[in-house]
């Protein structure tokens, strides 16, 4: 009982809503193909999984909300042509009323609509144009396809701005297009996350799992190396509030790579768009979740308002190696590949739960 009311308790501090995402184009890609990166925050306490949808035009993977039913909520996620689509919330784009309503229009969330049907980043942009959006709506969306196009679109209530990108590029919690003195304290993860990217001449789906795992800071340096207590502020990608990392590959064989829990203690997974709703048990259920929630009751406390990384746990976690080697293709016999991965994941849940107790 103590533990769980520890988990709740950790659970109740979360930050506000906020996610850090990258965008690296086909040439400086390893995988020949654009990727998309996006490490989850939230302020709830509903978890998240990896689930298939076959009710649109195209069939797409995604994460989702653990609660969600078909168009209420996609997180990230690529459909079976290739086309990929991540989003970040944003602080600083205007709020103008509109005078066609102050809903989005149609039954689907605009990442799942987009899921269902665009095949292009050009066919995404005619989709955004011909839908209304709220007086609220404020969004950074991250989009590419298996063609090698590739761009973020910052998006408020009566327009939005492209920014077509031929290496690589980075969305926090601000916008360009909105105002500087608005963007808030998320520029300090973006100059992190810029700062571990600058220089690389190419990119693996590993690399962003790693940035999601690392204790780096542009404004502090290397956080479990310093002597000093470390608050919670925004200044590492890592936080109390993360509950998903995932790498989207969009090429003509798409996949997902996720970890559905906290990053640090919990490991990539792959899922091919191809292989439906046969995908491992740990990214369609709770198990990596829990263990994640179990990570961040152990390696964060709270000081009156102030929550601190203990930095003895995180040091012993991040440790423990997460990355599962990807096949090149999905394998012929999907369903003993998925059996394997659950089998590593639950070796990889033990060294954690040893840890941390």
């Amino acid at each position: 009982m103590r533990v769980v009311l520890t988990i709740l308790f950790a659970i109740l501090w979360l930050a506000a809503d906020a996610c850090s995402s990258a965008i690296v184009a086909r040439k400086l890609s390893k995988e020949g193909a654009v990727m998309l990166w996006k490490h989850r925050d939230q302020t709830d306490i509903n978890d998240c999984r990896i689930a298939h949808f076959d009710d649109g035009k195209y069939a797409y993977t995604a994460l989702v909300n653990s609660y969600v039913r078909v168009g209420e909520s996609v997180l990230a996620g690529v459909n079976e042509v290739g086309f990929g689509c991540i989003n970040t919330a944003t602080r600083n784009l205007s709020r103008k009323p509109t005078k066609q309503g102050r809903r989005y229009s149609g039954k689907y969330s605009l990442s799942c609509r987009a899921l269902r049907e665009c095949a292009t980043v050009d066919e995404f942009e005619q989709m955004l144009k011909r839908n209304v959006r709220s007086a609220d709506f404020q969004t950074n969306i991250g989009v590419g396809d298996a063609t090698g196009a590739a761009a973020y679109f910052e998006i408020w209530s009566d327009g939005y701005t492209r920014y077509d990108l031929d290496t690589y590029d980075v969305r926090t919690n601000f916008s360009f297009a909105g105002r500087d003195d608005k963007r808030g304290t998320s520029v300090r993860r973006y100059d992190t996350v810029r700062a571990q990217m600058e220089g690389k001449r190419s990119f693996a789906p590993s690399d962003f799992f790693d940035y999601s795992r690392s204790f780096f800071s542009a404004d502090v340096g290397d956080v479990l190396a310093s002597d000093k207590p470390f608050r919670e502020a925004n200044y590492i990608v890592p936080r109390p509030s993360s509950v998903a990392s995932v790498v989207i590959v969009c090429s003509d064989n798409p996949r997902i790579e996720a970890i559905v829990g906290h990053p640090v203690a919990g490991i990539s997974v792959p899922v091919w768009v191809a292989a439906k709703r046969e995908f491992p048990k740990c990214v369609g259920g709770r198990a990596m979740y829990d263990l994640g929630r179990l990570y961040v009751s152990k390696a964060y406390y709270k000081q009156g308002k102030a929550i601190f990384l203990n930095k003895a746990v995180a040091a012993k976690v991040v440790k423990i190696e997460n990355h599962i080697k990807t096949p090149k293709s999905m394998p012929q016999d999907i369903a003993k590949f998925n059996t394997k991965i659950d089998r590593i994941f639950e070796k990889h849940r033990q060294k954690i739960v040893d840890v941390l107790h």
